[in-house]
């Protein structure tokens, strides 16, 4: 966290995906005594391996574990960074923002970005309550948002916060 950042407790699917992205800033002093700027990792394609190794390494998991268990059920995730045009037969993690943008819809996390600091961007896409993305690439700060996880099956919706 940055200085200008407070201390936010976490839990839960937030405390998850910031775990994730302390993984990602933690790599940025190594990067940098390669000479490979935090400007520039999103260009370039065996970081995007990384991000999504570790997404599969920290967040997976824990969800993965909480489905099956309670659950009996292991619904397919979407990839980190990737855009998908259609959320209605994957779960996914919702994002939470503190300020809506658009009134209706739901905000669907695909992955960081990096605009005046490392990683200090959430991207997302917003869905419809059918799954389908009704727009894409919206970007939020990580420091107005939260997270959960939500699948919706045949006994109706799934929701870890």
């Amino acid at each position: 966290m940055n200085s200008g950042e407070t201390q936010r407790r976490l839990t839960g699917v937030s405390a998850l995906i910031n775990l994730f992205r302390e993984s990602l800033l933690a790599l940025i002093p190594v990067l940098e005594k390669a000479n490979l700027k935090w400007e520039q990792l999103q260009e370039i394609d065996l970081f995007d391996n990384i991000t999504e190794t570790l997404f599969q390494l920290i967040v997976l998991p824990k969800i993965e574990n909480y489905m099956s268990k309670k659950h009996n059920f292991l619904p397919p995730m979407p990839k980190y960074g990737f855009f998908y045009k259609d959320y209605s037969k994957t779960s996914f993690i919702e994002v939470l923002p503190n300020n809506v943008e658009h009134t209706s819809g739901t905000y669907v996390f695909v992955m960081f970005n990096s605009v005046q600091e490392p990683f200090d961007t959430v991207v997302c896409n917003v869905i419809d309550e059918k799954g389908n993305v009704m727009k894409r690439n919206i970007e939020i700060p990580y420091t107005d948002v939260l997270f959960r996880y939500q699948y919706k099956g045949p006994e109706g919706n799934v929701v870890l916060s």
